[in-house]
Formats: C-alpha cells, structure tokens, sequence
C-alpha cells in the first residue's frame, strides 16, 4: 500500500483485501469470498465508502480479470467508485461500468509525476478523470423490478401477488448468484426442475421451489394467497396462461447477455451479477417499487424510501465510539424494507470484529439479528421484505454459509420485525393508525433500546389521516411530562400534521437513557418562523441533548436522496436533558453537482458549527442563518434588529391609516369587487417599468366576482406593491411604487400609506429598502421558506425585516433616501449608494457590509450564485484574501509582539484541489514546499482545510479548497479566528523556543 501513498491515499484510508484481521474487509466479502485471491488487493476509502479498487499488478499474477469484466462487477456493487490498476511505476484509472466499451481506455498517471499526489485526492473531491458511466445500478434494478411487476400485473395477477413473486425470485436467485444454494441443492428444491435456472418456468417448479423457500425460511417470506402452492400455482397458470411465469423465469436467469463490444440502452436480468449486488441497495429499490405500485398510498402516508448510502452514514455516525459497542440492541420504529437494520447488522459484526480480533461466527451473527434488532412497522409487505434482506445480509456475513441445510434461521416476524398495525387495522393495507406511536405498541419498549435510529415519514398528513394528529400531540406531551417539562406536557402542538417530529419524541421513549437518537427528518423545522413551529423546534432542543444536525436542505433535487424535493436532515442526538451550556455540531454540506451526481455528499468538519442551544432557542432563525451564511452573519443580523426599533409589520399595525395585503386572487367567483371597477389593473406580467407603475397604460379592471378581492383600503395610492417572487437582478424590479390607486393582483403584496402624513416619503422609503442588498440578506439569512426550497418570498418576511421609522431618522437621512428613491423612479439606479445609505442607517460597518456582499455573492438561492461559489479562485481575490488574513492575524499576534508572514505556496506543482498559504512568525522564512508526509496529516480526503502544523517552527501551512467560497474576505476573518483559537498559544511558544 505504500505505493497507494504516493499516489495522495492516506494509509488509513487504504483497506488491504489480503488483512484477514482487518475488521473493513467484511464492507467486501463478495470480492474475496469462494476465492483463493481477492479481485482486488486494495480498497481506497472516502466516508466509509469505496473510493477506488486496486489492482497489483506490480507482482506476476496470472488470475487478474481483464479489465472489461473488473469494470463490470465492480459497477455492480452499487457504488460510484473507480478502478485503478497498479503497474512499474504508474497508475491507470478505468471508471466502472455496468455496460463497458470493448476498446475501455484509461488515464494513467506516472509514480514520478508532479500530478501524482493529487489523483486520490482529487477523485475524493468528485473530479472525473474518464468519463463516468451513465448507467447506475439502482436505475437498473428498479426499472427490471418494475418491469417484472408490471407485466404479471398486465396479465391480471394483483399487485400482492405481483410483488410476492417477484420477492421470492430474487431471493432465489441472490442465494443461488452468492453460491449458497449450488446445483447440487436441485433435487431438494425442485426435483422437477432439470437446473437451477428452471425452478420458476412451470407450475410444478413454482410450488416445488416456494414450499422449500417457506419450509427454509420459516414462513417469513412474502406471503402468498393460497397455503397449497400445488394448487395455487397450477391455478395461477390456468387463468393467466404460461406466459405467467415468464417474468419469474427471466429473473432466474443465470448467464450474461451482453456480449463483447454490444450496444444496449439498458440491461437484462442475465447481465447482472447477483454476486456482487449490494443486499442494501435491494431493499431500497424493492421499497420504492412497492410505493410506485400504489402512488396515493405513498403521498398519503408521507413514505420515502431511505437510499443505502445514507442509512449506512447515519448507521456509522450513530455507532462511532458508542459505549455499547458491538452489544448495543438497536431500533428501527419504522423500519420499511429493512434498509437501517442491514445496516445496523452489518456494523454490529464489524464491531465485534475488531473487539475481538476474530471474525464473528454464524451463531454469534445470529445472536445479533435476533437479540439486538428490532424492526417496526405497519405494512406486512415492508417486514417480509425486511426479513429478506436481514437473512441475505447474515449469510453474506456467514464466514462458512454451508451446508445448507444448517442454515436455517428462525422466524423474524413478532420477536424482530413487529406489526404495529393498529389491532382494529389490516395491516395489508395503509389505513389511518397510529403505529408505533399507538397504545398498542408504546409502553411495551420504553428505554429498552441503546440505539434508535431509521426514517421515519414525512410531510403533512392528508386530511383522512389527520384523526391520528390527536395521537402524535398526545404522545409528544406524554414523553414531555415523563422528562419533567411541564410546560411543553401541558402547551405542545405537532405543527403542520407532520408525523416525523413525533418519532423524535417517541425514541426518546424508547431509547435507554443516555442511548442514542439518529434519525432522517423533513428539514422545514429547522426553519419554521411560525409561533406553533417555532415552539415545536425550541421543545425538542429543551427535551434532547442534540449532539448533531446534517442540514441537507442544498442537496435536494439531487442523486444525493433521489426522488425528494423537500429539503432532509439528519438528526443525532444522546437521550438525556441538555445541560443550559451544550452545544451541537450544525454542518450543511454545499451543493456540489460532481460529488452530488454520484449521490455523494461531502461533509466537511471545517463547515461545521458548533451551535449552543440557548442560540436555536432565543433566535428563531439562527439555524437559517448559519446554514446560509456563518456566524459572522448571525452577529449583522443581532446588530441590525438591534438597530430598528420596528418592524415593518408592527409599524403598519400601530398606524390605523397604513394598510398591506396580498392583492385580489382570481377563482370561485363570489365576493363583491364592485369598488374595484375601472381602476388600473396591475398583473403579474407588468414590465413598463422596474420600479414604478405607468398606471395610464395599464387596462381598467371589470368586475368579475372575485373569491377574494381584499379590503378595500390596500389599493388606495400612495402603493408600495412587492413582487412576491424575489428577483435576481434587483435592476428588473422587486418592487413597484404608485401614485394612483390600483387593481393588483396577489402576485403583489401591497402596502398603502393613504393617510399617513409621510404618506409619499415613506412609500420611497420602502422602495430603497426593499431594493437595497440589505433587505435580500436579511430575508435571505431569516426566512424559513425563502432560500429553501424556493425563490418565493412571503409576505411574513417584508413584515419582520427590522424598521427604523420615518420619524426617527435625520433630515440628511431623509435627504439621502430621497435621492436615492428618485433615481430608481428615473431608472438610473446607483446601487452603491444606494446600499451604502441603507447600510448606515443600520449600523453597519466596512467590514459588516462586506460580510453581507461575500455571502449574497455564494449563498444567495440563486443559479448564478451557487456556480459562484464553486468556482476557481481568480488571482486578485487570493491576493485580497491574503491582505486580509494577514491584517486579521496581525491584529492578535501582533499584540504578542509578533510578526506575521502570510504567503502563498506558489511552488507546488501538483494539480492538488487546494492551494496552500504559509503563514510564519517573527519573519522567518516560510516553508518553500509541503512536507513530504502531508497527505498522512489528511484527516478525509474530501475536506476544505488542511492545516499542517511545524513542530519545530514557529510556522502554519494551511490548504483551502481552490473555490471561491472558501477565498472571500469574509472567510479570511473566521479562518484567522480559528487559527488563532486553535494555534495561537502553539505558535507563540515556538517562536520562544527558537529566540531561546
């Protein structure tokens, strides 16, 4: 593996496939198992995942696959990995690939080359060095899997029996494809079959090959109609005919159809590799096919399938250095096909592993599956395919799966999968129950678990579902009342029906005290500014020590959780109260179409902030803020309401004579809109002019009984009228000022100062207000649905943007409003002065109003800003943030009497995804390279900032991640910060030891 270190591989990212005591090797059983070698000698980790596959073939072998072949099943395992191939003195990189190219070239890289420290590191960050294949395994899988339901399903079978079938068949077929059921097993499983691959063609196979299956397996297979599969089967084909079995049969077939060089736009059940299929990513798919067979079920009751790689993560957070080790007993209190608890298992046996030194043996395998796990869940069909998933996985564990008739397990269903079915409910079908949360099922598991962790479902609840609302409040309080929180017992409201926060409530339940909370949860009540969520939000940090929060909101819409358009959290927590002065670790990991295109995510612990829990709870948008901005953000935002000694919307509300509302909405025809008659209509499409409206060329609106016209005092003139879509170049309008009363639509917000005394200075007021960068930042830094999931603002957020009112500003104010009110009416806008002014009116200083501008310029929710931020840092900007660094650090170690040094590494030659700076004191000279062990002083491959520290220096190297993110002036402060916190002390006692 040293090799792999000069190539930039860590050596603790290196797993040697060859290290029978290496406890990562059981993440690859498939590649070595039935093997005298491995088919790989190495594996590069990033994340607890397969970064690259290694290849030795610096020594003779004569058993390498050819490449093509390696290509191929390495693609089937599921992961967005690379192969590399080790020769004399280079490295070739291939991309895996479901379906390769005969003439597959790679790109090689020379051991003496300057560019060959970057390679690893570089792929860690997502950088494609061929081009990635196209097709992924999962896409695959779904679309055969579909395929094979939808054509039983065609010829009239129901979609249970459909989905039972095909269940069955692929389980056959993964034992047969990981050689644990052999040709030589024929005869007890379908005599009648002439091979292995026939056991589902005829009826008679099909009854023979499901009895063995049930007589295996303990019944915990997918359930079929009829006990009697002779008849059953026999029946089967007489009403749907002998095509019927055609689906099973293709999905036992056990050759390759690709043939060399052939071109295919998708795959075959013969093409794929049942050796290689990780058990993971099956249930994922199979619990997406079951909810793409009955649609409304899924929207209903908020279900979205948990993709592997993200229940692996959270598995491995939630386990990392957990007291309970190898022996912890774990919870899934909604546990779908099984994805959290193969998971679980997985690491339970890895555990033990390395406790022990020795590999587990199948009864201690065995022991964990039935005395560790526990699975909950309503739906028959998501525990049978849990119990599937959770046998495959303890045989793929299974250091000798043979012979087969000692493998036979004991039943899973009611000791580790439960029916938490409403008693009063069939659980066959998704009816309104309380589930895990109901009386049935609650008191029966209190602090039983050291563990609990899953997905529990999303969203609001449709209205048929709303009677269990009573249920989820219930429950919440009951928990709160048994953690001695007697006002959330009395006064705590579930917002929105959304049934995930109750589940948090219940692991607190259910988990031991001081056990562990892990759970994936609909990301909107980070944000909430509404009093009920809110409340809810502040409850939970009061009732739980949070110890961490993977904001996922940036990474919706992306391969990263495919299928979800809501923004997702993860949430890790210890079970006990909060102490007043914990802390938890808010880490939103940015949107990186590389990484995200794989379904990878880069969490990065230099994005990482530590969040005190008083902060969350006596500000309402701290978490917003921070996950678009930094804690140099939460300060401007304290400082700007500290300043204003309003609101916008309380400044209306205390003046009778100003109004504001959303403008007339067009539908059921009902409401009197007569006083609306031959006024000016404004619409959504109005363009004449960006900041003020022509009212003369504008058509006179005709009463047509609207659903709701509004008061009508909001259209009286002098008008202010919000666009309700925040537009990106404020030059366009994002607002309209008018002097004639209006018919506008509700495509406006609308704000009337008929009346007021300052009637026409405080309409020009808001104009430059809400045209001013201060008012995006604010919203942008504050809203809980703006910069979320969606470039939509609510009126709610022009109503607590903080106001200084008219009254209490200086006539040199005024005299600048004015000024800059007049050149946006003439449209000759000057933004800068414009800013400027709003700037002061708020406090803000220098340095403030450029934190403002760095993070409107990467974090606005804004295609224009994200490509921004990610891209390559341009010279002049470097040199700026240098200049700043250096002042920052200067400004603390100077004090000590120290000189600062900062400068560029401008010698590294190789294409390293960061750049690096020297930072020196008292004036010596920098370091003129990077050491030669830098890439062991790595922590992740994947990270922004690398910090080397000299240990006989007085010195710093630090590498930033070449983005012009991580190089604004800005982040030049908060790295200056944390240096000195971190290094400071360090740095002055070197410096003493060299003058000494």
């Amino acid at each position: 593996m040293n090799l792999l270190q000069e190539f930039g591989a860590p050596n603790e990212s290196c797993v040697d496939l060859h290290d029978n005591l290496d406890a990562r090797c059981l993440r690859y059983t498939d590649l070595y198992r039935n093997r005298e070698r491995p088919l790989v000698d190495y594996v590069v980790e990033h994340q607890v995942q397969a970064l690259l596959y290694v290849v030795d073939q610096t020594h003779f072998r004569d058993d390498v696959l050819p490449v093509r072949d390696l290509q191929k099943i390495l693609a089937m395992r599921g992961e967005p990995a690379w192969l590399g191939i080790l020769k004399p003195g280079r490295l070739d990189i291939y991309a895996t690939d479901l379906r390769p190219s005969e003439d597959t070239t790679p790109v090689w890289f020379s051991r003496d080359s300057n560019d060959a420290p970057s390679i690893l590191p570089r792929l860690a960050q997502g950088e494609d060095f061929v081009a990635p294949a196209t097709l992924r395994l999962r896409d695959v899988l779904l679309d055969l899997m579909s395929d094979a339901g939808e054509a039983l399903r065609d010829l009239g079978v129901s979609t249970h029996e459909a989905i039972a079938l095909t269940g069955r068949a692929l389980f056959l077929r993964y034992l047969i494809g990981r050689k644990i059921v052999l040709p030589e097993n024929l005869a007890d499983i379908a005599p009648s079959a002439n091979s292995l691959k026939e056991c589902m063609d005829t009826d008679a196979a099909l009854a023979e090959t499901n009895h063995w299956l049930d007589k295996t397996f303990n019944g915990d297979l997918l359930t079929l109609p009829a006990t009697d599969y002779a008849v059953y089967f026999r029946q089967l084909v007489q009403q749907h005919g002998p095509s019927v079995t055609q689906p099973l049969s293709a999905i036992m077939t056990l050759d390759t159809a690709i043939e060399p060089g052939a071109s295919q736009q998708r795959l075959d059940w013969g093409d794929l590799d049942f050796d290689h299929l990780p058990i993971g990513l099956l249930s994922e798919t199979y619990e997406e096919l079951v909810h793409r067979f009955d649609q409304s079920a899924r929207h209903a009751t908020s279900v979205y399938y948990t993709p592997y790689h993200i229940a692996e993560y959270m598995v491995e957070e939630a386990f990392h250095a957990h007291p309970e080790g190898s022996n912890a007993k774990l919870l899934d209190p909604a546990c779908g096909a099984g994805v959290f608890l193969v998971a679980g298992l997985r690491k339970l046996v890895e555990l033990r592993f390395r406790e022990t030194g020795k590999r587990p043996s199948r009864q201690q395998i065995r022991d964990m599956l039935h005395e560790q796990l526990v699975g909950f869940d309503t739906n028959s069909h998501a525990r049978t395919l849990a119990a599937l998933a959770l046998y495959l996985t303890a045989l793929e564990l299974d250091p000798h799966p043979a012979p087969l008739e000692e493998l036979r397990f004991k039943k899973l269903e009611s000791s580790v999968l439960i029916n938490v079915a409403d008693p009063e409910s069939n659980s066959n079908k998704l009816v309104p129950m309380a589930g895990s949360l109901g009386d049935h099922v609650f008191d029966h598991y209190q602090h039983a678990f050291d563990l609990v962790i899953g997905n529990p479902p999303w969203t609001s609840l449709t209205k048929e579902y709303r009677s269990i609302e009573r249920i989820f409040t219930k429950r919440c309080r009951e928990v709160a009342a048994q953690r001695g929180l007697d006002e959330i017992a009395k006064s705590y409201q579930n917002p929105d029906g959304v049934p995930d926060l109750p589940f948090v409530w219940g692991a607190m339940a259910w988990a031991k005290p001081g056990g562990r909370i892990a759970l994936a949860l609909a990301g909107r009540w980070l944000f909430k500014q509404s009093h009920k969520g809110t409340a809810a939000r502040n409850a939970i940090f009061e009732a739980l020590k949070v110890t961490g929060i993977l904001n996922g909101a940036a990474l919706r819409q992306t391969r990263v959780w495919p299928s979800v358009d809501q923004p997702f959290c993860l949430l890790f927590a210890d079970n006990e109260l909060p102490e007043p002065d914990n802390q938890f670790i808010f880490v939103s990991p940015h949107y990186e179409p590389n990484l995200n295109a794989k379904g990878l995510l880069r969490v990065d612990a230099s994005d990482a902030t530590p969040v005190a829990f008083d902060l969350v709870k006596a500000n309402p948008a701290a978490l917003k803020t921070l996950y678009r901005g930094t804690v140099l953000d939460v300060a401007i935002i304290k400082k700007i309401r500290l300043r204003a000694q309003s609101t916008i919307g309380n400044y209306w509300k205390q003046n009778a004579n100003l109004y504001e509302g959303q403008g007339f909405r067009v539908a059921d025809r009902a409401s009197d809109d007569s006083f609306l008659a031959n006024k000016p209509t404004l619409r959504a499409n109005y363009n004449l002019h960006p900041f003020f409206v022509e009212s003369q060329s504008l058509e006179r609106y005709v009463p047509e009984g609207l659903h709701r016209p509004r008061m009508p005092e909001i259209y009286k003139a002098p008008l202010l009228l919000v666009r309700k879509t925040l537009r990106e170049d404020r030059a366009r309008g994002r607002a309209l000022l008018s002097f004639s009363d209006l018919a506008f639509s509700e495509s406006y917000y609308g704000y009337s100062t008929s009346g007021h005394p300052l009637s026409e200075f405080l309409t020009h007021y808001l104009l430059v207000l809400l045209h001013s960068k201060l008012f995006e930042y604010v919203t942008l830094m504050t809203s809980g649905e703006f910069g979320v999931e969606r470039e939509v603002q609510q009126k709610m957020d022009i109503n607590r943007l903080p106001f200084i009112p008219p009254e209490s500003l200086s006539s040199d104010q005024r005299q600048s409003i004015e000024t800059c009110a007049k050149n946006l009416i003439h449209n000759h806008p000057d933004w800068s002065s414009l800013d400027y002014t709003v700037g002061q009116l708020y406090g803000l200083s220098t340095t403030d109003q450029q934190v403002l501008s760095d993070t409107l310029m990467v974090n606005a929710p804004y295609a224009s800003a994200r490509d921004k931020g990610l891209a390559k840092t341009e010279e002049e900007q470097a040199q700026a943030f240098i200049a700043c660094l250096k002042k920052e650090l200067t400004g603390v170690l100077g004090a000590g009497g120290h000189q600062v040094q900062v400068q560029f590494l401008n010698n590294i030659k190789a294409a390293l995804p960061w750049r690096f700076i020297s930072i020196t004191l008292e004036g010596r000279s920098a370091p003129l390279e990077l050491p030669e062990n830098w890439i062991q002083q790595v922590s992740s491959l994947g990270v922004s900032r690398i910090t080397l520290l000299s240990s006989t220096q007085p010195s710093l190297i630090v590498g930033l991640l070449n983005r012009y993110r991580y190089w604004t002036q800005s982040q030049a402060r908060l790295l200056a910060s944390d240096l000195v916190w971190e290094y400071g002390a360090r740095l002055e006692e070197l410096s003493q030891q060299c003058v000494d």
